[in-house]
């Protein structure tokens, strides 16, 4: 009961810590709004003049770009050797010109479609009088036909077109007559032929309404008017169509931009106007006075009227935010009481508390990784036990494995070798254990400075030390001189400093991390042979005097081979079958009986092996029957063999389908659960791999596998989808489209948004809308 009383007083006190800032926030504006609205006249003169700026900007820039595009579009037209091909002939429908007339034509591509202000493009040819439009090749009588300057005579037109030479000529908006129907249109122009001998031009028409609807936005009520003047004191276009537009002296413009209250024809006009870097056109407004003054009158007879309304309804939304504010932090503070054994919360200043938390909690999570550091030593031991015992780990594990250990082993090739201290064969007691102890450690620094990072160690006895070599050279007998100096070395310094004689035994160099236990088997024999030959120095495996009076088929070696083979790896299991057969077949010669005994075990191991995998006893049988066969001669043997590798590769691709089968389930119920619960803000790698029940690590190796990408770019790509069709669909404020696709925060929502579109949600939903 008492912390139900204590939790309400808390829930109280959160309210009032947030509403009285809320509500002096609220009062404020009231208290000094007589001065805001003394300043009120000059702001809105000021935001009217900006907003009519940025849109003036918007529109010159839009423009600029445009027309920039167009201009390299005349250009690539001029320069266009199929076009240029035709500015010499005279008769060009006679023969082959005819087709390249048609050709080029339809060849060229149609530029209206990646540029809504271009409304058609045509090319004339003065020496053949030939024109080349869009849609159709026209002769140009016919063409003025078609296309129709109605303040333009033909003599005229064809003078303007074909008789002159312009570079980046614009022609104001006039009307045209374009196959009978009426437009009003600008008119881009650029000569063919060199200054001085114009070969006709290319010209690119724009839609007048395009540009009109840069402009749309202005308040032009009440005989305001706008327009777009070139660099010669022409008016390329104006709003509204057809406005008797006053033109305004430039002499009066201060600088590139700016606005000014001017006497036009007996009325008061603010003008506000700007000049383009990129061709010198000055787009300029026009309004009357009041038309800026009637929001303030409006602001002045409805502020008084709406003070009242305005500070109850604010009063509310002021109670309305300090709970919605005040709720998240209760919680977050009910949730450490409630996490960490009963710490209660009594004094006023929850952020003390929660600041007091987190840095406890990152006290103790620091805690917690000194203690994992100094675990690594131990796991570095197991990790080496495992590899030297032959433990099954795939080629995806162990990268992850050494990572996780703090090891860092270059190879691709590896070896194993075992040190051991001479001197201790009669026994061990304390002192000795103690002794050993140092001397181990004396021995480690040794062989640290003596090799550096290439070795890494591992206590096997308490008198013999496992040693793994990592190279990366290709010269193996190099390599391997290296080596026995630098053992050399070793072995003095520990005669010298520790009056110890050591003994070195040398296993094989493989290639793969996963077959050091191999030379691990191989450098214990090696030691062995040192041991019974009580001598010291060292001995490679390859040295040992060869064995053929039986077969070779190590437990270890057949244990291994049973891992690979539950794993589906064929290549690996092949690669040992290559090895057996090579060494029992081919090295040591043996005797029918021999080898008969030998593929009796081989063949007993794939017994064991089939139901461990899933096959039925029966096909287990089935694959038995190959060795039914002539097994009294080699021949026999060896078909017995092929088909031996036969049955592990067919246990291999059973395995390998299982798994494919298992793997494609398992996406596709990943996938499902990303469809359906990609709304939830919580929904993360982790999550989905706890109700997946498998580890973080995996789903996250085995997603990027099959799909080909990133869960969490996944994720956020699906997310994103969904507030695409949001935004361009509905109406809904950006902060309930963040919680529909599953983030926690509008903000986060729209950083992602921006930092994956390269626009806003505002201005994508924008966009979307024209």
């Amino acid at each position: 009961m008492w912390i139900v009383k204590r939790n309400r007083a808390n829930g109280r006190g959160f309210l009032l810590r947030f509403m009285v800032p809320n509500m002096l926030l609220l009062l404020l504006p009231l208290l000094v709004g007589w001065i805001i609205y003394n300043k009120t006249l000059v702001e809105m003169e000021k935001e009217v003049t900006t907003a009519n700026m940025n849109l003036l900007q918007q529109s010159r820039d839009i423009m600029d770009r445009r027309l920039s595009e167009i201009s390299s579009i005349a250009l690539q037209l001029v320069n266009d050797s199929r076009i240029m091909q035709f500015t010499n002939i005279t008769k060009p429908f006679e023969g082959a010109n005819t087709y390249r007339v048609l050709d080029t034509r339809k060849s060229i591509y149609n530029f209206s479609l990646s540029n809504n202000f271009i409304f058609n493009y045509f090319v004339t040819y003065k020496n053949s009088e030939l024109v080349l439009a869009e849609s159709s090749t026209f002769l140009l009588r016919d063409f003025q036909k078609y296309m129709n300057y109605t303040h333009i005579e033909a003599d005229a037109w064809k003078s303007l077109f074909m008789g002159e030479n312009y570079q980046r000529k614009v022609l104001p908006a006039q009307e045209v007559l374009v196959n009978g129907a009426r437009y009003s249109l600008m008119t881009y122009i650029q000569s063919l032929g060199y200054p001085g001998f114009p070969q006709g031009s290319v010209a690119v028409t724009m839609d007048n309404r395009e540009i009109q609807k840069l402009l749309g936005g202005l308040d032009l009520s009440d005989g305001g008017w706008a327009y777009i003047m070139n660099e010669n004191g022409d008016v390329v276009s104006s709003v509204p169509s057809g406005a008797n537009v006053k033109w305004i002296d430039q002499s009066s413009m201060s600088g590139r931009h700016g606005s000014m209250l001017q006497d036009i024809n007996g009325r008061k006009m603010m003008v506000t106007y700007t000049t383009s870097q990129y061709n010198g056109w000055t787009y300029l407004v026009a309004q009357p006075d009041y038309v800026v003054l009637k929001k303030v009158l409006y602001i002045k007879k409805i502020t008084f009227t709406l003070a009242f309304v305005f500070l109850a309804v604010g009063l509310l939304i002021a109670f309305l935010i300090a709970y919605r504010n005040g709720r998240p932090l209760k919680n977050i503070i009910e949730t450490i009481m409630e996490r960490t054994n009963g710490e209660r919360y009594y004094g006023p200043d929850a952020y003390h508390f929660i600041r007091d938390a987190v840095s406890r909690l990152i006290d103790n999570n620091q805690e917690l990784q000194r203690k994992m550091e100094k675990q690594a030593p131990l796991l570095q031991a197991a990790l080496f036990e495992r590899l030297l015992k032959g433990e099954y780990m795939t080629h995806k594990d162990i990268p992850v494995l050494l990572q996780h250990v703090g090891l860092d082993m270059q190879g691709p090739h590896y070896m194993a070798a075992i040190l051991q201290l001479r001197g201790y064969d009669n026994g061990l007691d304390r002192d000795v254990l103690e002794e050993l102890a140092v001397r181990r450690v004396m021995v480690k620094d040794m062989l640290r400075e003596a090799a550096g990072g290439s070795v890494h160690w591992h206590d096997v006895a308490e008198d013999q030390i496992a040693l793994l070599f990592a190279f990366s050279a290709d010269q193996p007998m190099e390599r391997r001189a290296a080596l026995e100096e630098m053992l050399g070395r070793v072995s003095a310094t520990i005669q010298s400093v520790l009056n110890t004689t050591t003994r070195f035994g040398l296993g094989g160099l493989y290639e793969d991390v996963l077959n050091v236990y191999r030379s691990y088997e191989e450098a214990k024999r090696s030691l062995e042979y040192l041991s019974w030959r009580n001598m010291n120095g060292v001995m490679w495996y390859e040295e040992l005097p060869k064995e053929n009076n039986g077969y070779y088929y190590p437990s270890d070696l057949e244990h291994r081979m049973s891992n690979l083979t539950k794993a589906g790896e064929h290549a690996s299991v092949a690669a040992l079958l290559e090895e057996l057969y090579r060494i029992n077949f081919e090295e040591r010669r043996l005797s029918v009986q021999m080898l008969r005994l030998f593929m009796n075990e081989m063949w007993g191991t794939v017994v064991k092996l089939m139901p461990q995998v899933g096959i039925h006893d029966e096909t287990a049988l089935e694959q038995l029957k190959p060795f039914a066969g002539d097994a009294g001669s080699y021949t026999g043997l060896e078909k017995s063999y092929q088909s031996l590798e036969q049955a592990y590769r067919q246990v291999c691709e059973f395995v390998n389908d299982h798994k494919k089968s298992q793997n494609v389930e398992l996406l596709e119920n990943i996938l499902a659960l990303l469809q359906n619960d990609y709304a939830q803000h919580e929904l993360s790698l982790e999550s989905v791999a706890d109700r997946m029940d498998i580890s973080k690590g995996y789903l996250s190796q085995f997603f990027k596998e099959q799909t080909g990408i990133n869960f969490s770019e996944y994720l956020e790509e699906l997310r994103m989808t969904h507030a695409k069709e949001l935004l361009s669909k509905t109406r809904l404020p950006v902060y309930e489209i963040a919680q529909q696709v599953g983030y926690s925060s509008s903000n986060t929502f729209c950083r992602a948004f921006k930092r994956i579109h390269a626009v806003s949600t505002s201005e994508y939903r924008r966009l979307k809308a024209n």
